[in-house]
């Protein structure tokens, strides 16, 4: 399957981006409501960064939202990339395109942002499943309050995320 993770830009992406959010927006949580999505998406384009995987026909399949820096330090810590968002359609759930998606995030990442070090995932920490899959490549660090609940923040060094997933693709 062919898909591409791209950065988005022009209005016509953000647009189609938010009706993929907006859609899905469950996925994060049920009890987001529309008014929560809107707010995180205005969010991301003033104060982070919004990615968006399409398929081979240019259909959004998925999207995550990232900060460079932490929103809690005034993003004066640059050295930290900050994902707490993320959401793939369920038809294309799975591993192959997970790990395609996590390496071009990475990539996109350190092209944007050179001086990033480390990057940190947020996750409900009551979403057993994502905090799983986070801890294949990352490390829990601390909890946090977020606007769903509590959150489980894990870190994980740029260089050894590369090398984990150059492990991956040697499988």
């Amino acid at each position: 399957m062919t898909t591409v993770l791209r950065r988005c830009v022009s209005d016509e992406e953000l647009a189609k981006v938010s009706l993929f959010a907006l859609e899905n927006k469950r996925d994060l949580h049920l009890a987001f409501g529309t008014l929560d999505m809107v707010s995180v998406l205005c969010t991301y384009m003033t104060e982070g960064h919004l990615l968006y995987i399409a398929d081979a026909d240019n259909q959004v399949i998925g999207m995550l939202g990232y900060y460079h820096g932490m929103p809690e330090n005034e993003f004066i810590d640059k050295e930290i990339a900050f994902v707490d968002t993320a959401i793939l359609d369920k038809a294309y759930r799975g591993t192959q395109i997970f790990l395609k998606g996590l390496r071009s995030m990475v990539e996109q990442i350190v092209e944007a942002h050179p001086e990033t070090q480390e990057i940190r995932f947020a996750a409900l920490s009551e979403n057993t499943y994502l905090c799983r899959l986070y801890s294949k490549f990352s490390e829990p660090s601390y909890t946090r309050n977020g606007s769903a609940g509590e959150e489980t923040v894990f870190c994980v060094k740029i260089h050894q995320l590369r090398a984990t997933l150059n492990g991956y693709s040697k499988l």
